[in-house]
């Protein structure tokens, strides 16, 4: 009988390992997207809470339904891109809201489309004077390992990068974003609510397809050395 050689051995135990622990890790990512949804869904349907509040502890409040009131600067908004909605490619509005008590944050006023950029193109949009905003808020913030930096001659940014904004509009801004609900703007455009979180929980399907794999490898690993011992 053809016993199996050892470079097929380990290989085979290797890529078994390999699609194992693959499919271990996406049970493991499938729990923490649970509770980050239930988190996400609990924070959106509870009724909103007035930032002053919260003031100090933004971290408590992310994913949380928010109001807030104040004035906003149009003059140092920032653009985050590209962002497509109903098949039309465009990008998101942060414009800084500066609060009663001279705090500033951004917010993501909604989608434009890409030839509306300029404000003037969207004056009715501009609404001057206090607002009352409501939204969720976002106060984790991170930069994706693939997702690029601050584009200088576009002046566009690719995620919340609040520093960055912060820097580059001469401003200091709180550590978070509040993605403006689905009302509308004057003029209809920015298109509010087109940034609200949509989070889909994926990870069981990857992990039964790891654990298929592993499952084909080792079938494969037994049909050919079965093929070896009966044609020596």
């Amino acid at each position: 009988m053809r016993r199996p050689g050892l470079w097929s051995l380990c290989l085979t135990l290797f890529g078994l390992a390999l699609m194992v622990a693959l499919g271990i890790w996406q049970l493991q990512r499938m729990a923490w997207k649970a509770g980050l949804i239930a988190e996400t869904q609990a924070g959106m349907a509870a009724p909103p809470v007035s930032l002053d509040l919260y003031l100090d502890n933004l971290a408590a409040l992310n994913y949380r339904a928010v109001r807030l009131r104040g004035q906003f600067l149009h003059d140092r908004e920032a653009y985050v891109g590209p962002r497509v909605h109903q098949g039309r490619a465009g990008l998101h509005v942060l414009t800084p809201l500066r609060l009663a008590d001279g705090a500033t944050i951004l917010i993501n006023r909604g989608w434009i489309p890409k030839d509306r950029r300029d404000p003037a193109s969207r004056a009715s949009g501009q609404v001057p004077g206090p607002v009352t905003i409501r939204g969720i808020l976002r106060s984790r913030l991170a930069q994706g390992a693939w997702t690029p930096d601050y584009d200088s001659h576009a002046d566009l940014w690719f995620w919340y990068d609040v520093a960055g904004i912060a820097k580059a509009r001469g401003l200091e801004l709180m550590t978070a974003v509040v993605q403006a609900d689905g009302a509308a703007n004057p003029g209809g455009l920015p298109i509010g609510g087109v940034a609200q979180p949509m989070l889909h929980n994926d990870h069981l399907q990857y992990a039964i397809t790891w654990f298929s794999l592993a499952g084909i490898l080792i079938v494969i690993f037994l049909l050919a050395h079965r093929r070896g011992r009966d044609h020596p």
